[in-house]
């Protein structure tokens, strides 16, 4: 299959807009059929506050990292450059962590190579996400830190307790 640019583009307006929906661990579902099984995710400036975060990752880990309930990831594509021959995508968007309660707990400039591949069931789907961020204050790292991993928390502990409750 051919990727054409326009179809290349579109899909990756509807990827941003399912990833900035995400949080609630019944949402986070949805992205995980974004990713091809043996993806691979590389996260080459992470802060060493960020240990929240992976500097690799399976598919499966990093959709684990888009479960944050009562935080909402907002991330806005500024820009996206697509060379179709080699069939990667570079993005550069800008993203928010917002809190239901809280307000903005951060916000950055990021950007990422995306390595597609063709897929017969979503089109495309990406096989390898090579990212880097904006350099962040030790502080605004650890706020954002924080936030997620309670967040985390509460889903987890939440899915423990459907789970173990299933079983009585």
């Amino acid at each position: 299959m051919e990727l054409a640019y326009e179809y290349v583009s579109d899909w990756f307006d509807r990827y941003f807009e399912t990833v900035s929906k995400v949080g609630m661990l019944e949402t986070v579902p949805t992205i995980g059929k974004f990713f091809c099984e043996d993806f691979e995710f590389i996260y080459y400036s992470m802060p060493p506050e960020a240990e929240f975060s992976a500097a690799r990752a399976t598919r499966e880990e990093l959709v684990m990292q888009f479960i944050h309930p009562g935080l909402c990831e907002v991330i806005k594509p500024e820009y996206k450059a697509i060379d179709l021959k080699h069939n990667i995508v570079a993005v550069k968007f800008f993203d928010q962590i917002i809190s239901a309660t809280g307000g903005v707990l951060g916000s950055f400039f990021a950007s990422a190579y995306y390595h597609i591949v063709p897929a017969e069931d979503t089109g495309l789907k990406i096989r390898k996400l090579e990212y880097w961020t904006e350099t962040q204050s030790p502080e605004s790292v650890r706020v954002q830190r924080d936030a997620w991993l309670k967040a985390q928390q509460g889903a987890y502990a939440s899915v423990i307790s459907d789970w173990l409750q299933a079983r009585y």
